[in-house]
């Protein structure tokens, strides 16, 4: 931690100064101080949220993939079709993208069950 001065009229700076930088700005015992700060709210998941989480990224790496080329996703959209509009979970879905994504969550946690 580094103690800054300030050679603006500022007299004191609290928080970000803009979204590009690392760190932050605070105040302790009327003395002005800069932080380096990783900002990842996953940081401090649970088990259950970071199970969560794995199953999101795997659907979401999956569905761009599927629906990539042309060819998959006139595949996709006939299967969409035939099951209709009904995934794997046993409810409906308006859309494409949400019924796949939502089979594959589906798929991903029937194949990696929670605890």
């Amino acid at each position: 931690m580094a103690i800054i001065q300030t050679s603006s009229g500022i007299d004191k700076v609290h928080g970000k100064l803009n979204n590009k930088t690392e760190g932050y700005f605070y105040i302790r015992n009327g003395k002005q101080f800069y932080r380096n700060r990783e900002e990842n709210y996953q940081k401090h998941q649970s088990p259950r949220q970071k199970w969560n989480s794995e199953a999101f990224a795997y659907a979401q790496k999956c569905l761009q993939q599927l629906l990539s080329s042309p060819e998959s996703t006139s595949q996709l959209t006939a299967e969409y079709e035939a099951a209709n509009h009904i995934a794997s979970n046993g409810k409906r879905y308006t859309t494409l993208r949400a019924w796949k994504f939502n089979s594959l969550l589906y798929e991903y946690k029937q194949a990696h069950p929670f605890g």
